[in-house]
């Protein structure tokens, strides 16, 4: 399976750098032109299906892809952001300011810790392994593509490279970027990551991708 993997485009909380997690927050106007951008990139591959996670910034992005193919968004939950419980739509410096012992462990440990509320990473990455699982079940040999989010892309890419957890905010993941692997049972390949030339001719500023 070739797996194309699509950040959604840009929603006021990333221009705002607000935690969004799981709150289902919709793409703003930069964001509808960056989706309509990565689906002009993707619109003469041959594509077997085009899966979103179930939050409407996802499921909007998959669209702009998945109309090029005639083919329907399917949804499968498992792609969703990781669960930041009370952190979701808190700004960085916010949380930074009245919770910096939170903040220290989240940084330091976030395989064990997470925020009240929230999911821990190994949970996020059992989610992240059925739906490798699901979807090379259904489409072995076809390029699927997943419209998802930065904060999964970073644990998937740890987990396809057998990574420490910890090491996923080494990955920057744009919004509507693109980053493609070769997976199969026993092979792992990467084809590219972050990748962002197609939304050049946007002529506007990424909005900053960072993890607290």
């Amino acid at each position: 399976m070739q797996l194309s993997v699509v950040r959604h485009g840009e929603t006021t909380f990333n221009q705002e750098e607000r935690l969004t997690g799981q709150l289902d927050i919709p793409l703003n106007d930069i964001g509808r032109r960056q989706a309509q951008q990565v689906g002009i990139y993707l619109a003469e591959r041959k594509i077997a299906a085009v899966i979103s996670s179930d939050l409407q910034r996802t499921r909007n992005t998959a669209r702009e892809i998945a109309r090029h193919h005639n083919l329907p968004v399917q949804e499968d939950p498992d792609l969703r952001e990781i669960l930041l419980g009370v952190w979701e739509g808190r700004t960085h410096s916010d949380i930074a300011m009245r919770e910096p012992e939170q903040v220290r462990q989240w940084r330091t440990n976030p395989v064990l810790f997470a925020p009240d509320g929230g999911e821990l990473l190994p949970q996020v990455e059992q989610r992240v392994q059925r739906a490798l699982d699901r979807w090379y079940t259904r489409y072995p040999d076809g390029n699927v593509v997943w419209a998802t989010h930065g904060g999964f892309i970073g644990i998937l890419i740890c987990h396809l490279l057998k990574l420490d957890l910890n090491r996923r905010r080494q990955f920057a993941h744009s919004n509507a970027s693109l980053s493609e692997f070769r997976y199969s049972t026993d092979e792992i390949g990467i084809l590219c990551l972050n990748e962002t030339s197609y939304l050049r001719t946007l002529h506007v500023p990424l909005a900053a991708d960072r993890e607290l």
